[in-house]
């Protein structure tokens, strides 16, 4: 390991086990956790300890499932974003899982990275790149992703030309879509109202050099935190745009690194598919938990289970807190 900086690391414990890329992460009143699963869909943690997995080794079109983003409905059945080559957005219920959106205007299925709901009911989901594969948007100059919405009018895209588009928070409250640009080491925004997002979307903030944002959720004081991959950092950006890190295992060493490949155009999978790190194993996401939203639990791309830390603020009920998902699944 190089010259690694910590914080806010010593408190830090553990949920679930023999998880495979869990990346995201989801919470609910009833103390279950529920997370994305490297070929099987959705893992389920119970408070008590069992654990079970939603979906069975599934395929689209001949290849496989890799689940990415994950949004839990209201009648407890799942959307499940597909980033492997088969692409699409997928529907997990106790019968299986299927396409349910291509989430593209041709015939052709991009990996789709993340979804997430509004409080309207509104489907809103992110494809990274069109490139093919997906490593060739590993650069500072490929700006081809975009975001997309699925609502009573059909599918369309109504973000476009981002940087590698990661998460995406809807926040109709605060008249904003929030929007992870992970190889602009940046979140964006745009407005949003009941009828859409209008306008270009602006800069809301530019993370530091290492710093390659994933996952983003807002807390209770309606600053956004950042999970960030390769620099393992929380970072914590306040309504007027600065940001503090809130929790980090930094390896400098690693940091220079990846940036010395992004800058020579060589940056691949490798760089993703390693950490030279022991707690935080390129965190990808962020859910609060507990009785006081005080806890937030960190999806992961690397880990075989899921770290809990608390930085001292709290989170919001998300709109699924109260879903009841009912029973099912293969214990492991």
């Amino acid at each position: 390991m190089g010259r690694v900086n910590i914080r806010n690391l010593d408190c830090v414990t553990t949920v679930g086990r023999g998880l495979c890329r869990p990346e995201s992460v989801l919470t609910t009143s009833s103390g279950d956790i529920f997370v994305s699963h490297k070929w099987r869909g959705v893992a389920r943690i119970m408070p008590d300890g069992r654990q079970f997995l939603l979906a069975g080794a599934e395929e689209i079109g001949g290849l496989p499932v890799v689940p990415n983003g994950i949004a839990l409905r209201s009648d407890g059945s799942f959307l499940v974003a597909n980033i492997s080559d088969a692409g699409g957005l997928l529907e997990l219920t106790p019968d299986g899982m299927r396409l349910f959106h291509r989430c593209s205007t041709t015939d052709v299925a991009p990996p789709v990275n993340f979804v997430t709901l509004d409080e309207l009911g509104r489907i809103w989901f992110t494809v990274s790149s069109t490139c093919s594969p997906r490593d060739l948007a590993y650069r500072r100059d490929v700006k081809n992703g975009y975001v997309g919405l699925i609502d009573k009018r059909g599918m369309r895209i109504v973000v476009d030309g981002l940087h590698y588009t990661n998460e995406i928070r809807p926040d109709l409250e605060g008249g904003w879509l929030y929007i992870s640009e992970t190889f602009g080491q940046k979140v964006s925004r745009i407005r949003l109202d009941e009828a859409g997002v209008h306008g270009e979307a602006e800069t809301f903030a530019s993370l530091p050099r290492g710093a390659f944002v994933d996952g983003i959720e807002l807390d209770s004081e309606d600053a956004l935190l950042c999970a960030c991959i390769v620099s393992n950092e929380l970072i914590r950006v306040t309504p007027d745009g600065s940001w503090s890190i809130v929790a980090r295992e930094r390896d400098e060493d690693w940091v220079d690194e990846v940036e010395a490949a992004l800058d020579a155009g060589t940056m691949g999978r490798r760089h993703f598919d390693t950490a030279p790190t022991s707690v935080l194993q390129n965190i990808a996401s962020i859910a609060f938990a507990g009785e006081r939203f005080d806890k937030i639990i960190c999806g992961n791309l690397l880990g075989d289970c899921l770290p809990v830390l608390s930085i001292g603020v709290s989170g919001n009920a998300p709109l699924h807190w109260n879903v009841d998902v009912p029973l099912w699944g293969e214990p492991f």
